[in-house]
């Protein structure tokens, strides 16, 4: 049998395979020849076939996302690049990277920050003295790159820890607590604006309007012991307060304001030295040092100062009991 002889016009060659830049696969699909004679045709009117780099090169641009899609989602449909990956099934890498290349502008970091309103701190100088007194002893502060607004986080694996930072921040912001973790801890945050930047203060020093007023150093040492206190009855069914921290400085302006308001403790001490390593494997990076009352009056007049003012609902309830066993301990003398 004499074989059909195929013609395709250069023209029409030249217009898939160099204008349109289709494969040799998808030209013959089209014109419904097998790709040999594709190739074979090329080659006879001297159109010069792609390099194997160069056909590589091309399929992935032809499988690259198109730039008006992306402006599509993320520009107008305000999709983060996460959900523009789980939605067209690519890794969240590859959105980065094509956003990148096509000089998409990413989003300021405070686009995913407004969602919740934020609004102004109260003004109260004792809310202020216990804020400030809570977030050195247990609160990561930093001002985002913006610098706009002001993220407040810590981590905890107690409910009671979580439930204080709601009550302190949730008129605030929004307050955003993670699921647990493996080791059961849960971080929490909450975004503030700028009229919390009094948090950003995180130095072994209390300011001095907070010491020369007995009110606002009472709301301090507050939150202070919130964060870093502990209101306990020993093995010897005998009561006490200590606070541990590494901030000695602190330690030791709280002593001696104690003293100037008529309570006596004893004078700060090293609690747990540097290099001590803990049963769960934490190293302790520099000197612990604590203050301690356990003398009854004076533990009384402590816990009287320190009732109205706890917000933490453990170191509340580890009051009481203190409380109580004092009284029972002076019922048993007289």
């Amino acid at each position: 049998m004499q074989k059909e002889k195929i013609h395709i016009s250069e023209s029409r060659l030249r217009s898939l395979y160099i204008n349109r830049q289709l494969s040799i696969k998808i030209i013959s699909k089209i014109l419904d020849h097998d790709r040999s004679i594709i190739s074979r045709e090329l080659r006879k009117k001297n159109i010069p076939i792609r390099t194997k780099a160069e056909a590589i090169r091309l399929g992935t641009a032809a499988r690259r996302i198109k730039k008006s899609i992306l402006v599509d989602l993320y520009c107008k449909k305000n999709l983060t690049q996460k959900q523009i990956a789980k939605k067209l099934n690519r890794h969240p890498g590859n959105i980065c990277l094509l956003m990148k290349y096509y000089g998409i502008e990413t989003r300021n970091p405070d686009f995913y920050h407004t969602k919740y309103k934020k609004h102004n701190f109260s003004g109260n100088p004792r809310e202020k003295s216990y804020m400030i007194g809570f977030r050195i002893g247990d609160l990561y502060v930093k001002l985002l790159p913006s610098e706009r607004l002001i993220t407040v986080g810590t981590t905890s694996t107690k409910n009671e820890q979580i439930a204080l930072f709601r009550k302190l921040f949730s008129k605030y912001g929004n307050v955003w607590v993670s699921k647990k973790r493996a080791d059961g801890n849960r971080y929490f945050n909450v975004l503030l604006n700028r009229s919390f930047d009094f948090l950003l203060y995180k130095k072994d020093f209390i300011p001095g309007w907070i010491t020369t007023n007995n009110n606002f150093f009472s709301s301090f040492l507050a939150g202070y012991t919130d964060a870093e206190g502990c209101i306990f009855i020993a093995k010897n069914n005998v009561s006490g307060f200590r606070i541990s921290s590494y901030e000695k400085n602190i330690l030791y302006q709280i002593y001696k304001k104690l003293l100037d308001i008529g309570i006596n403790c004893n004078v700060p001490k090293i609690h747990v030295k540097a290099g001590h390593k803990k049963m769960d494997g934490l190293v302790y990076q520099k000197d612990e040092w604590s203050i301690f009352i356990n003398k009854k009056d004076q533990l009384l007049k402590i816990l009287f100062l320190l009732k109205p003012l706890l917000k933490h609902s453990k170191r509340l309830r580890d009051l009481k009991m203190a409380e109580r066993n004092i009284i029972r301990r002076n019922k048993k003398i007289k």
